[in-house]
């Protein structure tokens, strides 16, 4: 009988355990204050997915191309385009798909809200990304409140 109440709270302790959601932080406050990267849908049919296919520019100059859908297995990917290399700025896992892209100029960081509803476990879920684009790494992943956030940017508006 000992051994079954470790298996009775193992689902508890495993929902427990995951990330904090999180209401309100800077982290927020600043993929709200962003510019959002263009967006279009992949075609007119409805229930198209919001895809990126844009390039910026960081305060520099550095030229960098954006790209990615909301798709399966979607992720937003950077390609610097002065050496060619890409990266893997923002990657939700299974399930959990790009949402949103913007770009903070100020500062030369990336956001990426990403969301949907992971295969395994629990319920639908909200998380955002901060990719420091000159030092090429994610500086930030949280798990959000969807209701803390501001709507997403429409297709082909920028703000």
């Amino acid at each position: 009988m000992r051994n079954c109440f470790g298996l009775i709270l193992l689902p508890a302790i495993l929902t427990n355990c995951a990330c904090q959601t999180v209401r309100s932080e800077a982290l927020i406050g600043r993929y709200r204050n962003a510019e959002c990267v263009p967006v279009k849908l992949a075609s007119e049919t409805s229930g198209s997915p919001r895809v990126w296919d844009y390039t910026i520019k960081t305060r520099e100059g550095t030229a960098i191309h954006v790209s990615g859908a909301r798709i399966p297995g979607g992720r937003i990917m950077v390609k610097y385009l002065s050496d060619g290399k890409g990266m893997v700025a923002a990657d939700a896992g299974d399930y959990i798909y790009p949402a949103d892209v913007r770009f903070d100029k100020t500062y030369d960081l990336l956001y990426v809200k990403a969301s949907g509803r992971p295969a395994a476990f629990g319920g639908p879920q909200s998380w955002l990304f901060e990719y420091d684009l000159n030092h090429r790494r994610q500086t930030h992943r949280s798990r959000v409140e969807p209701t803390s956030l501001p709507e997403e940017c429409p297709v082909g508006d920028r703000k």
